[in-house]
């Protein structure tokens, strides 16, 4: 089965509840292009318009569509082929509007999802474009949104075996909580648990007693142009380079042991997914 994230905005507003949930269409834009006209590239388009006409422009069973909308997350299906809605263009700027009738297999509150699924668009990359796959074959950085989209879909706890893909389970900003929970249950100081706003740094742990002051920087994928030589620690999930100063998921699931406050909210915080192994 492959995955994908349909973002539809029009006029920097979120438009997903009425397309999906009122219309029962899944959008493409473009200006009053026709879809033979991207086909045949009549001038340059986005990549995405290629990628959602190649899957669509006849059933496609193996793919399974989400959408974030301002209250819910849906997980739709197409139902029939994709065509043109010229009757839409008197509320979309005279844009022709091209997509498919869709099959809504699941809605979900946004505050009942999994945080590292609802949380997606707070990745670059899928949030600057129209139509992105949630693709796994280039590692695991999207090994979580899968497994949310399934449980969601399923009703079914997905069986995770290993420490390494539990983390993954986890979105970005849980993944600094966690390290920061960790570090204050070790006697720290942690003033802000979400970095991001100063180079370098995304988490200043102060030892309670008046000693050492560490400088985190934290990744889901540590690579060779996120290590600098001014941060103390890093930590991450995978990483392309060894240091020891770098710890990966192996340091982490033995420094975690050691705290049961921390361990506890982790539990909580994936009550979702089944792990089979032992913290």
């Amino acid at each position: 089965m492959d995955y994908y994230l349909l973002n539809i905005n029009r006029n920097n507003v979120n438009c997903v509840d009425y397309w999906i949930k009122t219309k029962n269409i899944a959008p493409i834009f473009y200006g009053d292009s026709t879809i033979n006209e991207i086909v045949n590239q009549k001038k340059p388009f986005p990549q995405d318009a290629y990628t959602f006409i190649d899957n669509f422009s006849k059933i496609n069973k193996n793919a399974i569509i989400i959408s974030i909308g301002n209250s819910s997350l849906y997980i739709f299906k197409q139902k029939n082929n994709m065509k043109e809605y010229p009757e839409f263009k008197n509320i979309v700027d005279g844009d022709l509007v091209k997509g498919i009738e869709i099959e809504i297999m699941n809605e979900v509150e946004i505050k009942k999802c999994p945080l590292v699924l609802v949380t997606i668009k707070s990745n670059r990359y899928m949030a600057s474009g129209a139509f992105r796959k949630i693709n796994e074959s280039k590692g695991k950085s999207y090994f979580g949104n899968i497994k949310a989209i399934e449980y969601l879909l399923y009703g079914k706890e997905p069986e995770i075996n290993t420490f390494e893909d539990y983390l993954y389970c986890l979105s970005s900003i849980e993944f600094e909580t966690l390290i920061a929970k960790m570090y204050e249950e070790r006697d720290f100081y942690v003033p802000a648990y979400k970095g991001g706003f100063i180079k370098n740094f995304d988490l200043f742990c102060k030892e309670n007693n008046g000693g050492e002051i560490l400088s985190l920087q934290i990744k889901l994928n540590l690579k060779k142009d996120n290590y600098n030589e001014f941060t103390n620690l890093f930590y991450c999930i995978n990483s392309e380079i060894k240091k020891e100063n770098i710890k990966t998921w192996k340091e982490i699931k033995e420094e975690i042991t050691k705290c049961n406050e921390t361990k506890n909210w982790l539990k909580q915080s994936l009550e979702w997914v089944n792990y089979k192994g032992d913290i």
